[in-house]
Formats: C-alpha cells, sequence, structure tokens
C-alpha cells in the first residue's frame, strides 16, 4: 500500500462523491489533534505555575532562614558554663539525645561527637538550645538520613 504525497493529491484522486467527506475527515482529524496538544499544553502551563509558586515560597522560607542565621550568629550569648561537655550533656539530655564523643585531635578545644539517631527536628532543636542558652556553636555538622523516616546519623564538631 503507497501512501499519497499530500491531501490535496489524495482528494484529486478520490471520487467527487468522496472529496467533501475525505475534506471533512481532514478537518476532524485536525481539530482532534489541536485539541490533544492544547489540553496537554494548558495542563502543562498549570503545572509549571504551581512548580513556581512552590519553589518562591521555598526561597522565600530560605531566606528568611538565612536572615536568622546571621542575627544569631551576630549574637554574643555569654556562655552559662565554661565546660563544653558539660553544657553539651546537659542540653542533649534535656533533648533525650544520647552522643558518643569522638578522639579529638591534640590542641582542639572544640568537641567531637556522634549521634548514631535521633530525629531530625529534635536535633535541630537541640542545636539551637546550644547555641543560644550556652553559646557552644556547631563548627562542622554530617548528617546522613537513616532508614527510618526522619531520623538522621549525625557527626557534630561543636565548640564556644
Amino acid at each position: 500500500m503507497r501512501w499519497p504525497g499530500s491531501i490535496t493529491q489524495a482528494l484529486q484522486r478520490a471520487d467527487l462523491s468522496r472529496r467533501p467527506a475525505l475534506a471533512g475527515l481532514a478537518i476532524v482529524a485536525a481539530l482532534v489533534v489541536a485539541t490533544v496538544v492544547a489540553l496537554r499544553l494548558h495542563d502543562a502551563i498549570a503545572r509549571e505555575r504551581e512548580n513556581v509558586a512552590r519553589s518562591s515560597l521555598v526561597l522565600v522560607a530560605a531566606r528568611a532562614r538565612a536572615a536568622e542565621n546571621v542575627t544569631l550568629a551576630r549574637t554574643n550569648v555569654v556562655a552559662k558554663h565554661g565546660d563544653l561537655r558539660g553544657s553539651i550533656e546537659r542540653i542533649f539530655a534535656r533533648h533525650g539525645l544520647r552522643y558518643a564523643p569522638l578522639d579529638a585531635q591534640a590542641g582542639d578545644d572544640a568537641q567531637n561527637i556522634v549521634i548514631e539517631a535521633a530525629p531530625f527536628d529534635v536535633l535541630v532543636r537541640a542545636l539551637d538550645a546550644l547555641s543560644r542558652e550556652e553559646a557552644v556553636r556547631v563548627i562542622d555538622a554530617t548528617l546522613t538520613a537513616r532508614v527510618d523516616p526522619g531520623t538522621v546519623r549525625a557527626e557534630l564538631v561543636l565548640a564556644h
């Protein structure tokens, strides 16, 4: 079976009685294709508008968090207790977190710790309390997601 080169050639070859039906069929097919394409484009545009709105909300939240971090970094909280390890133990115990100290490098006044499993939101609250109440800052952190949803393994380096 050989396909015709163009629609006009097909109309010229057809019987005179079939030409209006073929022309109508071609118009209907073109309208169906145009409708399907228009619907898909409409859906794609709607999805992208939702993505833009969601992304702009995330951006606003990130900018607010960055501004909070700058403000926290400028505050000068005087440590209530001079003992770094004692401060960490008090705050983590209050939040129900267990940690294990890692070997610190010689001459380093920072405390290296690891928390095997902690709910992420509890860890963030504990670190915030350490910063606000005890002037203990996170120098370095490595967080690894665990299998349990919402929990992480945290390797932290903390210092006054």
